[in-house]
């Protein structure tokens, strides 16, 4: 049987004045930026990529919070924190709004239940990775784990 997973990647990025930079999708509502990694891209790279291409701005890759896994489409999803560097908001084709939000703001406008567990996730600051397996519809977590962070 052949293996056929895709691989995506999404940033909490955060700036100066600890606001979350989000992205409103034309398919699913307010959300972090991220997307697929195409062929040959680094994990880095196409976190890169995702966010300038939605939102207009480069960031620092700071820390890896979690990766989940889509059950049906055999999609993982892999989460990290940035920091915003630079860059003016600027929407595209995948955002049709961009803004920074306060968390509690975030977690308000995001309605996707995915997207609303990813980011409080991504929002726990508890020095864990979250990792988790889900089915989409309807939502439901199939396997809920969470893993110290630089531990051996």
């Amino acid at each position: 049987m052949p293996y056929n997973h895709k691989v995506s990647v999404a940033g909490l990025v955060t700036n100066d004045d600890s606001k979350i930079l989000l992205v409103k999708s034309p398919w699913r509502g307010w959300e972090y930026p991220g997307g697929l990694i195409e062929p040959g891209e680094t994990f880095q790279q196409a976190l890169h990529r995702e966010i300038r291409e939605e939102a207009g701005v480069e960031v620092e890759i700071t820390g890896f919070v979690g990766i989940c896994k889509n059950m049906e489409k055999d999609i993982v999803n892999i989460d990290f924190t940035c920091r915003y560097v630079s860059g003016e908001l600027t929407t595209s084709e995948e955002s049709t709004e961009v803004i920074w939000a306060t968390p509690e703001e975030a977690m308000e406008m995001i309605t996707f239940p995915l997207t609303k567990k990813r980011l409080a996730n991504m929002l726990s600051g508890r020095g864990e990775a979250a990792l988790f397996c889900f089915r989409r519809e309807p939502f439901e977590v199939v396997e809920d784990s969470l893993f110290p962070l630089g531990e051996t």
